[in-house]
């Protein structure tokens, strides 16, 4: 008796692994355009300006004011509870200054930086001028929101105490008056500038 065994070279097998093989990479060709993580760039308006571009001269008192926005928030916070009447207080110069919280503490720091002269201009806001021109320039920091918002004044600061009287603080009049606003630059992401 004699009976006939095709030989197995495997080519069946060989068809269905191409076939899936095949399969995989037309569904992974569809699938990814879609299915792409957020690309990083973090775009820059024209009225701000990445902290990366800020002057030297600046840059200590943007760290400062980013640990005092911190500070100024939980105080806030606190007087909430201290009240009896459950009404909140943005916290005076006055009492950042007996505080101690940098830069309204009239330091050598201080003293370095420009001698900036504080001001609440408005409830959680907080203006900077300063005495010497070659230092850092004019600044405001807005405590309102969970994350310190931090303008910085780009034109000539001797003609701004002339601008800010009857001066509305919000983002169009900061605008229209010549602030930049300080944008955080994270480690892992590029920027492109409008």
């Amino acid at each position: 008796m004699i009976q006939r065994v095709r030989s197995n070279c495997g080519s069946r097998e060989g068809k269905w692994v191409g076939f899936i093989i095949l399969s995989i990479l037309a569904f992974a060709a569809i699938a990814i355009p879609y299915h792409q993580a957020d690309s990083g760039l973090q775009t820059v308006e024209a009225h701000q300006v990445l902290i990366t571009d800020v002057d030297q001269e600046n840059l200590a008192m943007i760290a400062e004011l980013r640990l005092a926005h911190e500070e100024i928030r939980d105080l806030y916070a606190e007087s909430k509870e201290l009240s009896v009447n459950e009404h909140q207080t943005w916290p005076a110069i006055e009492s950042l200054e007996a505080e101690w919280i940098a830069p309204f503490v009239k330091d050598q720091s201080w003293k370095r930086k420009g001698e900036h002269e504080w001001q609440s201009v408005s409830t959680g806001l907080y203006l900077g001028f300063p005495r010497h021109l070659d230092a850092a320039q004019p600044i405001l920091l807005d405590s309102r929101t969970s994350a310190a918002d931090i303008w910085i004044y780009a034109s000539d600061s001797e003609q701004l105490e002339s601008k800010l009287v009857a001066f509305e603080f919000d983002e169009d009049s900061l605008i229209h008056q010549g602030w930049k606003q300080i944008v955080m630059v994270a480690d892992d992401k590029d920027t492109h500038s409008h």
